[in-house]
Parts: C-alpha cells; sequence; structure tokens
C-alpha cells in the first residue's frame, strides 16, 4: 500500500485522525455505534454481496474478481470519489471489518484508488513538463 492508503482492522481505528473510512456492509458487531466517532461508513464503495460470495467460493478467481470490481467502480465513482479526494489531499485509513488477508475487498479497494491516485499524478505531471506548442502561420 501507499503511504496516502492505510488500512486497519475497524478495532484499531486512531483516535485523532481525520480521513478515516469505514468499509463495512453492516457495522462491526464487536464495536459499539459511538466507538468510532471521526470514521466515515462508506458500506456502497465495498462490491455487491452476490460478488463477494462469489469470491469466497473460490479464492483462485481474485484476478477476475478485482477486473469486476474495478470495472464497477470505474462504472460509479460518487463510491470512490471521496476516498480518492482524501488520499490525494493527506492520506486516508480505510477501516475493515473481519481478515486482513490477501483476498480482503477492502484491499482490493486500496489498490484501485492507488492506481487512481497514479494516473492523476502522472497527468499532472505531464501537464507540468509539457510545453506548448505553436502553429503560428500553418494553414487549414
Amino acid at each position: 500500500m501507499s503511504s496516502a492508503i492505510q488500512l486497519l482492522p475497524a478495532s484499531q481505528c486512531p483516535a485523532q485522525r481525520d480521513n478515516v473510512f469505514l468499509l463495512a456492509a453492516r457495522w462491526p458487531a464487536a464495536l459499539p455505534r459511538g466507538s468510532l466517532p471521526r470514521a466515515q461508513w462508506l458500506p456502497r464503495a465495498l462490491p455487491a454481496p452476490g460478488l463477494l460470495a462469489w469470491l469466497r467460493r473460490d479464492p483462485l478467481r481474485y484476478g477476475l474478481f478485482c477486473d469486476t470490481y474495478w470495472a464497477d467502480l470505474g462504472a460509479n465513482p460518487p463510491r470512490w470519489q471521496a476516498l480518492l479526494q482524501a488520499a490525494a489531499t493527506g492520506g486516508v485509513v480505510l477501516l475493515y471489518d473481519g481478515e486482513d488477508g490477501l483476498l480482503n475487498p477492502v484491499r482490493a479497494l486500496a489498490r484501485f484508488l492507488e492506481a487512481r491516485l497514479a494516473a492523476q499524478s502522472y497527468w499532472h505531471d505531464a501537464a507540468q513538463r509539457s510545453s506548448p506548442v505553436c502553429y503560428a502561420g500553418r494553414s487549414h
């Protein structure tokens, strides 16, 4: 993970940190509702329950799962735009409920966001590097 995106279990939520997002379909059973006062709950940023169930039946599908999930995210920017903006302006903490295995859907979301951050950085840097081209005197 990049330094702009940090993954933590919901039980390890940093107390004095901004840009903290809980990514869970349901509120974690082990945590009282008031225990994450600075965290924003974004259940819609997660993959559809059917897609998660499909992955859990066969973990070898993780690559195809990521492709499908990322295509869905790409078609629905409002689901993740706040996360990208937070990551671009000083980092973001993504809280998850459950295991932190390599097949964690929050890890897949973090990879998606990192790719978007890298693309933004590339195009921003390209704009800084390029020089204007003068077409004066050219006829159409």
